[in-house]
């Protein structure tokens, strides 16, 4: 075939890709270019017209529900693969080079891809060009170097148009989230798919579109930071964005960081609690205490602390050993926490000591709260193995003024627990 320059092959308009299949087919036999109507999603033929059929070598009837790999060649497939073509339907996309299998010999193709409805059946249109311009068989051994760049790199890259348009996608993009150019034709496909619930895929927009716009206002990269993304499997992945603008054109990365931030959460864990009991730990109770003591500082609302002891432990070690005194401790540590509310915060001191803060509105409300971890503890038996064990548990509690530290109400909550040990165990006082 002649030398042809690149250009955008004809195809039918909008309007006119609608049409009937006689027509469509009429009309690729009247074009000079190797034309194949192919599938949407499987990319086996239905149609090739007579130019097609020298190029490839085989009759009109051999092209017969064929693969585009029987055609091309498996790594050409691949290449066609990561093209998305996402320009509106009687559009051809931009032409792109592969090279491919064709007759037993490698051959350089040019190729661009339109999406056309015939009868109401979205399907794809590939042009094939035969001996490109003088000097693109460099171009294209650059490209195929760059591809095969691109798909070694351990993250997902994605090039798109100001728009937002997927242009192109590596391998590791289809294998991070499992989607295919079918499943995302436009970007809200992506939002609605790998953000299934409304309220987060608006703050994964939200982020996003701030993010570009501070970075391309400065002329810079974005700014990295992560999002839950779900993948096609059904899995959710944690997922790092990294973003830059270049010229018509957004380069995206995605970098997997679920492993990372999941190891991140359980040091974090392991660092802030305490290991028997999954209570806080003493250094990450106090941190807690002092930052809900600031809040209700400013706002000029109630805290108040309680310290709980319990009674006898000493005992409990020493008749049935430690490992005893150790569920003991898990299993108050459990009622504790059940009872308390999501605000509150439970935290182990050490030994058989633990502490609470309670956002409450008056003494009343914290006499009772810490009444509830009393009763909770003494009425309900501690079963260890064929044993029930009778615990009970002493408090004392402090009601924190406004210009008091917190060092302060935890020295006149203790000193309320030891007031409660001193009058006979088992009872609360509060201050």
């Amino acid at each position: 075939m002649p030398d042809t320059a690149v250009q955008h092959s004809p195809v039918p308009d909008e309007a006119h890709s609608r049409r009937s299949r006689q027509e469509v087919d009429f009309w690729m036999n009247c074009v000079g270019a190797p034309l194949v109507l192919m599938e949407k999603q499987t990319l086996t033929v239905r149609y090739a017209n007579a130019n097609a059929a020298i190029l490839f070598g085989r009759g009109l009837e051999g092209f017969g529900n064929c693969s585009v790999e029987e055609l091309v060649g498996p790594e050409a497939t691949l290449m066609l693969g990561q093209i998305w073509s996402v320009a509106p339907v009687g559009v051809p996309g931009e032409p792109f080079l592969i090279r491919a299998h064709v007759q037993g010999q490698e051959r350089m193709l040019m190729v661009q891809v339109t999406k056309v409805a015939v009868e109401g059946e979205l399907l794809r249109l590939f042009t094939f060009l035969d001996a490109p311009p003088q000097g693109s068989v460099t171009l294209a051994g650059w490209q195929e170097n760059v591809i095969s760049l691109l798909n070694w790199l351990p993250f997902g890259f994605e090039i798109s148009g100001t728009d937002d348009q997927i242009q192109f996608a590596n391998s590791t993009f289809k294998a991070l989230f499992g989607y295919s150019q079918d499943e995302i034709s436009n970007i809200e496909d992506w939002w609605r798919l790998a953000y299934p619930d409304p309220d987060y895929r608006e703050f994964a927009r939200t982020q996003w579109y701030d993010s570009i716009a501070v970075a391309r206002a400065e002329n810079r990269e974005m700014t990295p930071f992560d999002l839950d993304v779900a993948t096609a499997s059904g899995e959710t992945r944690t997922i790092q964005f990294r973003h830059r603008t270049i010229g018509n054109f957004n380069v995206n990365m995605y970098i997997d960081v679920t492993r990372e931030r999941s190891y991140a959460k359980e040091l974090k864990v392991l660092a802030d609690t305490d290991p028997l009991t999954g209570a806080m730990n003493r250094r990450r109770f106090f941190e807690e205490a002092d930052r809900i003591h600031a809040d209700c500082q400013k706002k000029g609302t109630p805290v108040a602390f309680l310290m709980l002891d319990i009674d006898h432990f000493k005992t409990i070690n020493d008749r049935y050993g430690h490992g005893v005194g150790d569920q003991v401790l898990i299993a108050f540590t459990q009622r504790c926490r059940d009872i308390l509310q999501l605000e509150d915060r439970f935290g182990r001191m050490g030994g058989e000591e633990f502490a609470v803060v309670l956002k409450r509105p008056d003494y009343g409300s914290v006499h009772e709260a810490a009444e509830r971890l009393r009763e909770v503890v003494r009425t309900l038996p501690i079963v260890i193995d064929t044993d029930s064990l009778m615990v009970t548990v002493s408090v004392g509690g402090a009601v924190c003024d406004l210009a008091e530290s917190v060092g302060s109400v935890i020295s006149r909550a203790d000193n309320a627990l030891y007031d409660a040990k001193k009058a006979g165990r088992d009872r609360v006082i509060v201050r």
